[in-house]
């Protein structure tokens, strides 16, 4: 019992230490302060002056990875981000539990770790029966004399007492911060009604694109007016601008003709060796969607797969195994289950083993080499030369802010954008990995927190405009019909060549086919009474006109009956967004000094 308590010992640890942060959805970057200059050359992180040493970043990283060990792997950057992220948080919390001065006694916290564990201690099969925590066998070793006598157990009891600090501590926290939250009747009421409320329109549609582009001039003046009012979108932290060379991982001919060797091994053990076609599927096919249900591809006609899929699949009778079939997915084995003639098409349930192709380590191993020979010329003849040298592609990937990802390469590249707001423009990053090839970046710029210069986001600026002047045109043909509509909508619609269109009962959180959710649309069809017409409106990609044809109030029989729920659910979306206000004010107070990237490749 005692070996089984002292292997869990760190991973309790862990949880607990994720228990608080785990309520608070983090929404909000990161403010780094950038390079103290004092932090010693093993530190991961300085959170307020309290530094974080690689020693205990490594340490945690592997509690975590071994909390994670059921579930499904995770890369080295997924965990570096998950670690940095549960520790900071941990910091933040901590220090603010020290500034508020909450305290508990020892009393209190031995009183609580000997008759309420935490969740976590409850869950461990030494103090459950028939799969379920008891008590009794809990109490019994918190009372055992051994148990103190043992050093294992002695020391497993002082983690419990420490992991029911936390949790009252925390707890106390919580109820400090989450007083003053309240929920009203009126709010109450008010949510009932917005879910359950319902009505049905008609309407007409225009879209933009009946309006041709060049019917459409964008002024200058235009430009810079929405360049004004989207201001506050275009505000953006110091950044630095990054160029990058990639060098994608695309299998080799050799790669490709192990697969179509393995392919057609397969084909021998299903046809010659009488293995089961579906059950090799499971067993070995790339393809995630159809694989689980034995290759699996449901029933289909022609044009619904790619030519030499078709091809081969329509020549084939039912029961038949084809040949390798080569498609730009990689090689494939077809089944064909059943022929089926439906209203004069012919039709196939069919299923499928899909290998896919894939660069063999070799192949890897050459293109590390190749990335690491450009990035030590690079170092030597700079970036740009060095690229033209070996007749590489450069791409601009624009600027990027501390903490964020190296754009169109994905995750596990944060460390390169953070390395280079430690270095000055020109500098060049070590090899990186991402899931399609390796890359070397290089920093080309860096520019002060503000808002984008305009001429960098005209393009964007003027298509907003040319798209929104798009939908006051198409909105003038419905403003032709209006009067006409107030008295006969139907009519005044068809009369106009447009069609009537009907959204059936939906409520203000629903989804509206054909339209989407929420917008003018919705907003505008709960303000009508029955009957009534709306205004022109524009949304999307498009103008509106609209005609409430029903309106359903909310069954106040119900109201009684789901009051309780619904009370509870707005409470408890409340404490998340005060939680979530209180986290982010702390986070933008506090000085966070992130090295990560002296240390790890890949976050």
């Amino acid at each position: 019992m005692m070996t089984k308590l002292r292997e869990s010992t760190a991973i309790i640890m862990w949880i607990v230490i994720l228990a608080f942060v785990g309520l608070i959805v983090v929404e909000w970057g990161a403010d780094y302060s950038g390079t103290s200059g004092n932090a010693g050359a093993d530190t991961v992180g300085v959170i307020n002056g309290e530094e974080i040493s690689l020693r205990t970043f490594q340490q945690a990283m592997q509690n975590a990875a071994r909390q994670k060990q059921d579930d499904a792997p995770r890369d080295n950057g997924t965990m570096v981000r998950e670690v940095w992220d549960a520790m900071l948080g941990e910091i933040l919390l901590r220090q603010e539990v020290e500034r508020l001065g909450i305290q508990l006694s020892d009393q209190e916290v031995a009183f609580f770790a000997r008759n309420s564990p935490p969740a976590v201690v409850q869950s461990l099969p030494s103090f459950q029966r028939d799969g379920q925590f008891d008590p009794s066998l809990y109490q019994q070793f918190m009372t055992d004399r051994n148990t103190y006598n043992d050093e294992n157990a002695a020391a497993f009891v002082l983690q419990v007492e420490a992991m029911t600090r936390n949790y009252l501590v925390n707890q106390r926290l919580q109820s400090l911060l989450l007083e003053t939250v309240r929920v009203t009747p009126t709010e109450v009421r008010q949510q009932y009604t917005d879910v359950n409320e319902k009505v049905s329109v008609d309407y007409a549609f225009v879209a933009s694109t009946t309006v041709a582009e060049d019917q459409v001039s964008v002024s200058e003046s235009e430009v810079a007016a929405k360049y004004q009012e989207m201001s506050a979108d275009l505000h953006h932290p110091e950044q630095v601008g990054i160029s990058v060379v990639v060098f994608p991982r695309i299998a080799s001919a050799a790669d490709s003709a192990g697969v179509q060797d393995e392919i057609g091994r397969l084909r021998s053990e299903i046809v010659d060796a009488g293995a089961d076609f579906a059950e090799m599927a499971i067993a070995v096919s790339e393809d995630e969607t159809s694989a689980p249900n034995g290759g699996e591809l449901g029933t289909f006609g022609r044009g619904a797969m790619v030519p030499a899929f078709e091809e081969v699949a329509f020549s084939l009778q039912a029961g038949d195994v084809s040949q390798p079939v080569q498609t730009q997915f990689g090689w494939h084995l077809i089944k064909v289950d059943e022929i089926i003639e439906e209203e004069g098409e012919t039709k196939l349930s069919a299923r499928h083993i899909l290998l896919k192709y894939r660069p063999s380590p070799e192949t890897d191993d050459d293109l590390l080499e190749a990335a690491e020979a450009f990035q030590a010329l690079a170092i030597e003849r700079g970036f740009e030369s060095a690229a033209q040298i070996e007749q590489l592609e450069v791409r601009d990937l624009g600027h990027a802010g501390k903490g964020q990802e190296l754009r169109g390469l994905g995750t596990g590249t944060q460390w390169v954008v953070n390395r280079f707001f430690d270095a000055e423009p020109g500098d060049v990053s070590p090899v990186g990995s991402v899931e399609g090839g390796f890359f070397v970046a290089t920093s080309t710029s860096r520019r002060v927190e503000g808002t984008a210069p305009l001429e960098e986001v005209r393009t964007q600026i003027e298509f907003m405009v040319r798209n929104e002047k798009r939908a006051a045109i198409a909105g003038q043909a419905l403003e032709a019909i209006r009067p006409d509509a107030q008295a006969d909508f139907s009519s005044a619609v068809v009369a106009a060549g447009l069609e009537v269109k009907q959204a059936g009962s939906f409520g203000r959180a629903d989804f509206v086919p054909g339209v989407g959710r929420g917008g003018k649309f919705v907003a505008t069809a709960f303000a009508l009474n029955d009957g009534d017409v709306s205004e022109v409106i524009t949304q999307g990609n498009g103008a509106y006109l609209l005609r409430v044809t029903e309106r359903a109030p909310a069954d106040d029989t119900l109201f009684d009956q789901q009051r309780p729920a619904i009370e509870a659910q707005i409470l408890d979306v409340r404490r998340r967004e005060a939680l979530n206000a209180w986290y982010a004010q702390v986070y933008e107070r506090a000085e966070i000094e992130d090295y990560r990237h002296n240390f790890f490749y890949s976050f």
